[in-house]
């Protein structure tokens, strides 16, 4: 049906222009036909080429290879090593040097043969942000990490070292030593749609630049393995090896980095989207790391049963504890209240607020809209910076190195 459609616009086309030659110089010049093809080529194979890419650019599938061609150079790949004291050498295990490690009458450790240290290997994905050598990837891809090289598309093979971190978010920022590289750019969130198309790039399971496709299947996604970020939820098949990578749109600009697949799902991936990105990478190119708002309560969703509470509310984040001299106790809240509005917008669960609070700064007033024991109440609260020993407890404990 669509060559039928696609040879009758050309048939419209050729009578048009006042010949076949014409007719195919404009095919040419939009891109229709190979230039090389329609300058040497006879009418008939011009058309039927002309056909035939018009058929492949309507099912999608050539729009997805041009951009792969104008953007994949900025996908890198990322190896890493993490040296770590080997707990075992120098000493007898007891386990091995009765049983041996098949079984049997043995002796010996078979982890000392590996030296006073261990070394493990890891491999991840990145993009090149800016083009003197900037580069996004996730946290837990570089965790740790006593070694980072950065492999090119090209081939090239360069030595990484991190500049900023930020475990709650799950995005690092590394650097190397390089000039003129090609980069993505960031997408403006406002212009996110759920079911557009979307294509991802990396390092799956350790094969270097592998495309795969799918859409945005959901924003705002609240994944437990992260209460700090609201995921973009794709169907691009996402596979270890591709964390660090980016999420595409079809104008070749990041709308996320892909993190995580869901275990008990088919098909079914997160990436941490751009909004968190333009709000974390400044700051770790800055100072190394996120000095992020903190409110000082501890939250749950309301409970299934709220229609039987005294004060039935339909959302809202319900307040379990307050730090004492947290920002929230000098401003009056307590436990019990139940967080509604954050500066006029609504707030549906304890991953929202969260989020909410996470996107702001330091100093910054807000606005919330409480309900106590029935009444609905307003209060200003003066964010402060998060303690040092809250921001270490969400950090992931590091290997200990050299």
């Amino acid at each position: 049906m669509a060559k039928t459609l696609i040879a009758n616009l050309l048939t419209v086309g050729l009578a048009a222009t006042g010949g076949a030659a014409g007719t195919y110089a404009v095919l040419a010049h939009q891109g229709a036909v190979p230039p090389a093809l329609a300058a040497g080529a006879s009418p008939e194979e011009a058309r039927k080429a002309a056909i035939q890419t018009a058929a492949a650019r309507l099912s999608g599938d050539e729009p997805i290879a041009d951009l792969v061609e104008r953007v994949g150079a900025a996908v890198v790949n990322i190896d890493t090593e993490t040296r770590q004291r080997n707990p075992f050498y120098g000493q007898d295990d007891p386990f091995f040097g009765f049983f041996g490690p098949f079984g049997g009458m043995g002796g010996g450790n078979p982890h000392q043969g590996q030296g006073p240290f261990l070394v493990r290997k890891g491999v991840g994905s990145g993009f090149i942000l800016e083009a003197d050598g900037y580069i996004v990837t996730n946290h837990h891809v570089i965790a740790g990490a006593t070694k980072l090289r950065v492999t090119m598309t090209d081939g090239r093979k360069l030595e990484g070292k991190v500049v900023g971190k930020d475990p709650s978010t799950d995005l690092a920022l590394i650097k190397v030593e390089a000039k003129g590289l090609p980069t993505l750019p960031l997408t403006d969130p406002g212009t996110l749609r759920v079911g557009e198309r979307v294509i991802a790039i990396g390092s799956p399971l350790g094969l270097q630049h592998t495309v795969t496709a799918g859409i945005l299947s959901a924003v705002n996604r609240d994944v437990q393995v992260n209460p700090r970020v609201g995921f973009l939820q794709t169907d691009a098949p996402i596979n270890p090896g591709n964390s660090g990578g980016p999420l595409l749109n079809l104008k070749g600009e990041v709308i996320g980095v892909n993190t995580a697949v869901a275990r008990d799902g088919q098909g079914i991936g997160f990436a941490i989207p751009v909004t968190t990105l333009k709000q974390v990478l400044p700051q770790l190119k800055a100072k190394g790391r996120v000095e992020r708002a903190w409110l000082g309560v501890g939250v749950r969703d309301l409970p299934e049963e709220r229609n039987r509470m005294f004060f039935p509310v339909d959302k809202g984040a319900v307040v379990t504890q307050v730090t004492q001299g947290s920002p929230a106790a000098k401003a009056g809240i307590i436990p019990g209240d139940v967080i509604l509005e954050v500066d006029g917008k609504g707030i549906g669960s304890a991953s929202e607020l969260i989020w909410t609070i996470s996107s702001r700064t330091k100093g910054e007033k807000v606005n919330l809209l409480v309900m106590r024991e029935g009444q609905r109440k307003r209060l200003e609260v003066a964010l402060d910076r998060m303690p040092e020993q809250v921001s270490r407890a969400m950090a992931d404990p590091e290997p200990q190195a050299e």
